[in-house]
């Protein structure tokens, strides 16, 4: 079972082209942990992680990783990732931007691995291009394109399912109007709308009083 978990706590990389590491020093992420499957050990049976990149130089970075157990137990670790070289340790890093089509070389494995798909989803609060890939039976994973960190994983074994859902991250920030205009566009239209209703009135009790004295205005004036 260690060895499931230890998997499922590091990166990967790609083949051909230029490799591009979508983190750096300070980014973290925090994910909630599920394990089905036999009793374990509660020092083994985990519920939450977090991990946070402590440097990157060029390919190469490394990455702390805080876990918590269900006895409430903390432990940590570091790993070391380099994107150009495939170590990928369970697909938990890939390198950053690549696109349905697109492939990254998993040492462990000697193999490419393919983005299967990528569509846009609300996550954490900020819509985001959303990539994913399986190995049917066991592994099935998320990564938030422009970073190249996963964000939902289930893993299955012969005994064991393990999901992994991120809830927190410095990585981006919730949206806001100034970062979707369109949203902005519609809010400030809606206002428009809703002054015009109720300047309406307004402007028709005007107009009919300056009818109403008209007559007196001119008998004054002549």
């Amino acid at each position: 079972m260690c060895i499931i978990l230890s998997s499922s706590l590091i990166a990967t990389t790609p083949a051909f082209g230029e490799t591009a590491v979508g983190v750096k020093k300070g980014d973290w992420v925090e994910y909630t942990i599920s394990m089905r499957g036999p009793p374990l050990n509660p020092m083994r049976n985990l519920t939450w992680y977090r991990t946070e990149i402590l440097w990157v130089e060029g390919t190469w970075f490394q990455v702390k990783k805080t876990s918590l157990s269900v006895n409430g137990t903390f432990s940590s670790s570091t790993w070391e990732f380099n994107l150009a070289e495939g170590q990928t340790y369970g697909w938990v890093f890939i390198p950053a931007n690549l696109s349905k089509g697109d492939v990254f070389f998993d040492s462990e494995r000697s193999a490419n691995i393919t983005i299967e798909g990528e569509e846009q989803k609300t996550l954490l609060g900020a819509t985001r291009a959303v990539t994913h890939t399986s190995d049917p039976g066991k592994v099935y994973k998320e990564w938030d394109k422009a970073t190249g960190v996963y964000v939902y994983s289930l893993e299955e074994t012969d005994n064991y399912t393990i999901t992994f859902n991120a809830t927190a991250t410095n990585l981006w920030s919730p949206q806001t109007l100034e970062q979707n205009p369109a949203v902005s566009y519609q809010i400030v239209a809606a206002i428009i709308i809703v002054l015009t209703v109720l300047m309406l009135p307004l402007v028709m009790f005007i107009g009919r009083r300056k009818t109403k004295a008209s007559p007196y205005n001119l008998k004054k004036i002549f």
